[in-house]
Parts: structure tokens; C-alpha cells; sequence
């Protein structure tokens, strides 16, 4: 902090493609910066002012455009990984996908949504996304809020009848404020819940179209072919992989909250390992096919890749189906993020 700049940037910060924000401390207050690449906004929040900071846990994705990029990058190494061009292409691959669990790690059980709550609004904090960050601001700014407003006594004498009266609400037909926070947050919990199923819908029939899809090549006159990665199947198949994974990341941000809706996440966390691992067994298998092709002849291989190929049918068949039967017989409970319908 110095004269010419009296501020010292806190812990957190938002940078995607297109949108940024930051949390500043200054000498009286805190500055909010928010905003695109083109223009800023700017909010001060004096301590004196500062009611409490709300922190709920929820998944945070960050910036949707890094997201894209990793898909990307993955799609790329995959296919560049079944041609092995370049030689020990499968290097970027192996470094990929555990990139990709930490984010999703990060997304899920490390996120959150951080506010401040003044006396007239409570604003949301774009830049504090990660609980390590939120909790590190409060327990920084904590002194300084106390030295404006000062501590609390340890006992508080009881409220005298006069002012109790006074400040009971003008209408007395109105609903207490815990019911209000209370409604508000089923509200948000049936909005999140409506987004992330929806989601996972898209993400199972992708799932469905892919199994329907692998069974039809595998049933197809053209006989199946695990080292040739460079056909027009292969690459179809890690298209289904790439497109599939965006609605599955996207729905876990929304139901990474909801505990109702934990058999929905777990179905939803085996799609995201049996796409890794149907790569990994893509390059595990076809050497073997390879072999069996020189030592036991062309039949042998066929069969043992049309075998392989339609166990992984199965299980894309049989993911898909759990999940939507799970979506069909608890309809209700998941639209409400399970929310009590009274």
C-alpha cells in the first residue's frame, strides 16, 4: 500500500476469456472491482458498514472458456494418441487427464459462492470462488472491522420491553426473516437442481446414442478394427467422449450441493471414469488384437475386437439406463433438489 495506490489486492481472483473480478483492501474499506475487458465497475463496502460475510459451499466452475480449451486439448491429445503421430503422443494424454480430476476436484468440493451482507443489499464476491481464499479475506479483515465497529461485549444486557415492541415488524401478518432465507434458498436449490438434471438428461441420452451407435458399427458388413485408430469409427467414438463430457462437468457444478441428489453425481462421476478408461483400454487393447492378428490369424482378432466393442456397448447401455431410471423414479425429489413439497 503506498500514497500513490492505497490499496493491497486480497486473496482471490476471477480472469476468464471475457470477465474479471477482484477484492481489494483499503484503509476505511473494501474495493470490489468487476468487469469485462472493455470497462470496470467499481464498489466500495466501508467497514463500519460490514454486517457479515456469507460463504455458502457450492460448486464453482470458474471461467467457462478454460473449461473449453481442456476439453480441447484432450480431444486433440486422444487423437493424436490413437495415431501415435507424433511418436509418444500419449505423454500429453497421461498429463491431461489428471489435470482434468483435479479441476473437476477443485470445481466440486473446493468451491463456493461468497457474499457481503451490509444494511441495505448483499452483494455477491465474483473473486472469492474458492473456500481457502473466502476464509483467508475473513480472517484478514477481521481486525479491521473490529477496530471501526468494536467487539461485542460478552454478555448482552436482555432488551428493554419499549424497544422489543419497537422493533417488532408494522405488520404482524408478515412471514419472520428465517422464513424468508429459508424460502429463498429452496428456491435456489430447486433452480440448481432443474439446471444440473436437465443436464445430466442431455449428458445420459449422448451416452445412449453413443452405446446405440457402437452396436450398430459392431453389428455392421465392415469388420471392426482396434488398430486402425485413425478410422472414421475412432474418431466418431472420441467425438461422443469430448461432446459428452461438457454437459456432465457443467450438471456436477450445479449438483455438487444437493445431497439428494448424490446417486444422480455418482452415476454422473462413472460416466467421466469409464470415458478415461475406455481410452486407456483403447490403447491397452489394440497391441493385443495386434498380436492375436499375426499369431492366431485375422478371425481370432475379429472376434476378440467385436467382443471388446460390444462389452463396451453394454456398458455404456447399461450407465445410461441406470441413470435415467434413477432421473424417471425419483422425478420429483430431483426437480426439487429435495426440497419438502409443503
Amino acid at each position: 500500500m503506498t500514497p500513490e495506490f492505497p490499496y493491497v489486492q486480497l486473496p482471490g481472483s476471477y480472469r476468464g476469456f471475457f470477465r474479471k473480478a477482484s477484492l481489494w483492501e483499503g484503509a476505511d474499506h473494501i474495493l470490489c472491482v468487476k468487469g469485462t475487458r472493455f470497462n470496470e465497475e467499481y464498489r466500495r463496502f466501508y467497514y463500519r458498514d460490514i454486517q457479515a460475510f456469507i460463504i455458502e459451499k457450492r460448486a464453482r466452475a470458474g471461467s467457462v472458456g478454460w473449461w473449453i480449451v481442456l476439453l480441447v486439448l484432450l480431444f486433440v491429445s486422444m487423437i493424436a494418441a490413437a495415431k501415435n503421430d507424433p511418436p509418444h503422443s500419449w505423454v500429453a494424454l497421461v498429463v491431461l487427464l489428471p489435470l482434468l480430476a483435479v479441476r473437476l476436484e477443485i470445481t466440486v468440493r473446493r468451491s463456493c459462492r461468497c457474499s457481503i451482507q451490509t444494511a441495505v443489499s448483499r452483494e455477491p464476491l465474483p473473486s472469492l470462488m474458492r473456500r481457502t481464499s473466502a476464509e483467508a479475506v475473513i480472517t484478514r479483515l477481521q481486525s479491521r472491522i473490529s477496530a471501526e465497529q468494536g467487539d461485542l461485549p460478552d454478555e448482552i444486557p436482555p432488551l428493554e420491553e419499549d424497544v422489543v415492541a419497537a422493533l417488532r415488524p408494522a405488520n404482524p401478518d408478515a412471514p419472520p426473516a428465517s422464513q424468508v432465507l429459508a424460502e429463498a434458498a429452496v428456491r435456489e436449490r430447486h433452480r440448481c437442481a432443474v439446471r444440473g438434471v436437465n443436464l445430466a438428461i442431455a449428458a445420459l441420452f449422448i451416452l445412449l446414442v453413443n452405446s446405440v451407435y457402437t452396436f450398430y458399427v459392431s453389428s455392421g458388413g465392415k469388420p471392426m478394427s482396434l488398430t486402425a485408430t485413425s478410422s472414421t469409427e475412432s474418431l466418431i467414438g472420441y467425438s461422443f467422449i469430448a461432446i459428452g463430457l461438457i454437459p456432465v462437468c457443467l450438471s456436477l457444478q450445479y449438483l455438487g450441493s444437493l445431497r439428494a441428489l448424490k446417486g444422480l453425481r455418482i452415476v454422473l462421476v462413472a460416466m467421466i471414469a469409464l470415458s478415461i478408461l475406455r481410452v486407456i483400454l483403447r490403447f491397452a487393447v489394440a497391441p493385443i488384437a495386434l498380436s492375436l492378428s499375426r499369431s492366431e490369424g485375422p478371425g481370432v482378432s475379429a472376434l476378440f475386437e467385436r467382443y471388446y466393442v460390444n462389452t463396451n456397448g453394454v456398458l455404456q447401455l447399461a450407465l445410461a439406463a441406470i441413470g435415467l431410471l434413477l432421473i424417471v423414479a425419483n422425478w420429483d425429489t430431483y426437480r426439487r433438489g429435495g426440497a419438502s413439497s409443503n
